[in-house]
């Protein structure tokens, strides 16, 4: 029986080995069924080992990877990236600032408790952690009151450092930031401060008079503050004899390159602050004495200091009530203090005192002609929206006077039957008829008045 399975099973390999003799039946390709069903797509083969294209290792994964916990830690938004403080100690000067990592700063002003929040702050939150590693700070000196102090703390870097700032970039930087975000910054109790920003010829500065008459000066690049000095008789008594009610809320020219400046007036019934731009051209008769005396309690600050630069002189001087410059060429400037220049093409300028009296009538009989508005409008072409011009080739005659809301002015192409300037033209011919200087011999060139409100 076994033998017969044998011969079996020799009989059937030969018949299949037969038949793989034979070439199987090849089917057309265009006969070939289309699948229905969805396609594996082909899977990725890795090249040999030493391939360029193999430089991603295949990882087989056997078993689902199980949830694991998170170990990365949360961005702290709310933590501190930088904390600084600034003080003064005579000038009760006290502020600091704190940035978040989420770009937010808070400016607090210790000495009134005043803070404000500022987002989107990161360009100057970066400057800070650049700049202040590099700082290289000088113990205060022992008992300094009126040295620039400052603290700070990076607390993701770890660098922290407390001493006397006398960097004047960072100073003037540090001071202008806090200002336009807190405010000018004067002595609690001062009854008059006065501010100015940088401006093409000097740094911020400000200056703050007490009530007993003391005299606080600082320039914002500086770390110390000049020496406490005594308010003049003059600014007490301009100061006396303001109302402070009666002012503006702001006084402004567009004068290009000109300070913004933020007047205090304290002491009285209700503090006033004040917004001053280019004062030459826009304070008011009543404010000019007292703001005089202010800009003169400058001067000592200034003038001893390597980064201010001399500034032209105004075409309409701060302490003059009223300029005019006639056709023919001749010009009469009276200051303040009632002193009349007059000058021409052809004399040395004249200088004569005029009576207090005749100077009031003066005035006040312009303004009141109507003829005079304030908004300088000679300074301006009407056809061309308000915005200044070149010089006009016509001849004409211009007007300039300080009164009680600014300054007025006006202009003439011809003044020789002018009824509101016929005083002011006998005024000016008079004084001139007392020149007894030796004309030039060589003609000037004829003065025309400036287009724009700006320094000559």
């Amino acid at each position: 029986m076994r033998n017969l399975w044998l011969i079996f099973l020799l009989i059937a390999a030969g018949f299949l080995a037969a038949c793989a003799d034979k070439p199987a039946a090849q089917t057309p390709l265009a006969e070939l069924p289309v699948p229905t069903s969805p396609v594996i797509p082909p899977t990725y083969t890795p090249g040999p080992a030493d391939s360029q294209f193999n430089a991603i290792p295949v990882v087989t994964v056997t078993q689902a990877p199980l949830p694991t916990e998170e170990t990365s830690t949360p961005i702290p938004f709310g933590a501190d990236v930088v904390e600084l403080r600034l003080t003064i100690p005579n000038l009760g000067y006290d502020r600091r600032l704190q940035g978040s990592v989420s770009s937010q700063i808070i400016l607090v002003d210790e000495s009134n408790g005043f803070s404000v929040q500022r987002d989107n702050q990161a360009s100057t939150l970066l400057d800070l952690q650049q700049v202040l590693p590099e700082l290289v700070l000088e113990p205060v000196p022992e008992g300094c009151d009126s040295c620039v102090q400052i603290t700070y703390n990076l607390p993701f870097s770890g660098v922290a450092g407390e001493g006397w700032l006398r960097d004047a970039v960072l100073l003037a930087s540090l001071e202008n930031y806090f200002t336009i975000t807190l405010g000018p910054h004067f002595p609690p109790g001062a009854s008059i401060g006065l501010r100015r920003s940088a401006s093409p010829y000097a740094p911020a500065h400000s200056l703050a008079v007490m009530p007993d008459g003391r005299l606080y000066r600082w320039l914002a690049n500086e770390g110390q503050t000049a020496p406490v000095g005594t308010a003049s008789l003059a600014l007490l008594a301009a100061y006396e004899q303001l109302d402070p009610q009666a002012l503006a809320q702001q006084y402004a020219a567009p004068c290009p390159g000109s300070a913004l400046e933020t007047l205090l007036l304290a002491g009285r019934d209700e503090e006033r602050l004040i917004a001053l731009v280019c004062p030459e051209f826009s304070l008011s008769a009543d404010l000019q004495p007292l703001y005089v005396a202010l800009d003169a309690a400058f001067d000592e600050l200034l003038l001893n200091s390597e980064s201010v630069l001399p500034r032209p002189p105004a075409a309409f001087p701060l302490d003059a009530v009223l300029d005019y410059q006639r056709v023919d060429g001749a010009q009469l400037t009276i200051f303040m203090d009632d002193t009349a220049v007059v000058s021409s093409r052809s004399t040395l300028p004249i200088t004569t005192t005029l009576g207090s009296s005749q100077v009031i009538s003066l005035t006040n009989g312009l303004l009141a002609s109507g003829s005079l508005r304030t908004g300088l409008t000679t300074f301006l072409d009407s056809e061309n929206d308000g915005t200044a011009t070149a010089t006009p080739s016509a001849p004409r005659s211009v007007l300039l006077v300080r009164g009680p809301d600014g300054v007025y002015d006006a202009q003439w192409f011809n003044t020789s039957d002018v009824a509101v300037l016929a005083e002011l033209n006998a005024l000016l011919d008079q004084i001139l008829s007392l020149d007894t200087a030796v004309p030039p011999t060589t003609a000037e060139p004829e003065a025309t008045p400036s287009a724009t409100p700006t320094d000559e």
